[in-house]
């Protein structure tokens, strides 16, 4: 078995891959050993997931809803204590309690003895990661994607890695090459705070994350990753986004991952305050 990313004989490789980085909830997208071969799973974990998670746009998304890392530890979320400048890590400890502290030495002292009351804690939940680094992401999530709905199936997984249709995004995600700037389209679709029916128990729980391609009337493929009501969409062909463009014009700019399989965005005035809900079956 030869890795969808360098193309080199990946039989003895130990690692599974997560398709979705499972510091972000994904538990169930995951590849068989030897599909992207340790080299280069490795690779991506360090240079490109390590650095775009820990950026203020995806930091304060998996603690501020709870969401563990691989080994089941929950991060701190990064914040400051409003008109001091001091920037504080609030964490749940071993007891379930809340520790806050500051990682630098000149500012302990003012977490120790800050009044809340006069001044409040601001934490920043902002999905606007850096283009590139999110752009090479999306290559190696839209590649990982299409090799896990073939990999049961030889002639499609091979395809995955022979058809030169891939090279570019291949090579862009594993090397950052063949471009500069590959874009993507990013838009917000609903509130960061939209809730939407679990698929296994049916309790209401908060819109994470979702992902799917399409075709466009010009048969250009797209992958699109839904986090936390930001869409990100890459043409998994060339690096264009025109063609989604027009996709959002003829589709009267309704979300792939939203309207286009079934679903509608519903606000409901609960206890007098607005809420957000994601109805329908997600049905394509």
């Amino acid at each position: 078995m030869n890795c969808i990313f360098c193309k080199q004989n990946a039989s003895n490789s130990k690692s599974v891959e997560h398709v979705i980085p499972e510091s972000l909830g994904s538990k169930k997208l995951v590849l068989p050993k030897g599909i992207v071969c340790d080299k280069c799973n490795n690779y991506f974990a360090r240079k490109i997931e390590k650095p775009l998670l820990d950026h203020d746009s995806f930091r304060n998304i998996r603690p501020w809803y709870q969401v563990p890392t691989k080994k089941g530890k929950y991060p701190s979320v990064k914040g400051e204590i409003r008109g001091t400048g001091v920037e504080i890590n609030i964490k749940r400890n071993s007891e379930n309690k809340l520790d806050i502290n500051s990682e630098k030495q000149k500012d302990k002292s003012e977490v120790s003895s800050f009044d809340i009351s006069k001044n409040p804690l601001i934490f920043k939940l902002e999905i606007d990661p850096p283009k590139k680094l999110m752009s090479r992401f999306m290559a190696k999530m839209a590649l990982e994607f299409v090799a896990f709905r073939g990999h049961k199936d030889k002639s499609s997984f091979e395809k995955t890695i022979t058809d030169p249709y891939f090279d570019y995004l291949r090579e862009y995600a594993r090397y950052g090459m063949i471009t500069k700037n590959w874009p993507i389209s990013s838009r917000v679709v609903f509130p960061i705070e939209t809730q939407m029916r679990h698929p296994e128990t049916n309790e209401w729980v908060h819109a994470g994350f979702g992902y799917d391609t399409f075709m466009n009337s010009k048969r250009e493929t797209y992958f699109c990753f839904l986090l936390y009501g930001v869409e990100f969409v890459i043409n998994m062909g060339g690096p264009s986004v025109k063609g989604y463009e027009l996709w959002l014009e003829e589709n009267n700019h309704i979300s792939p991952m939203v309207e286009r399989v079934g679903a509608r965005l519903a606000t409901k005035t609960i206890n007098g305050k607005e809420k957000h809900f994601l109805e329908g079956d997600f049905k394509v």
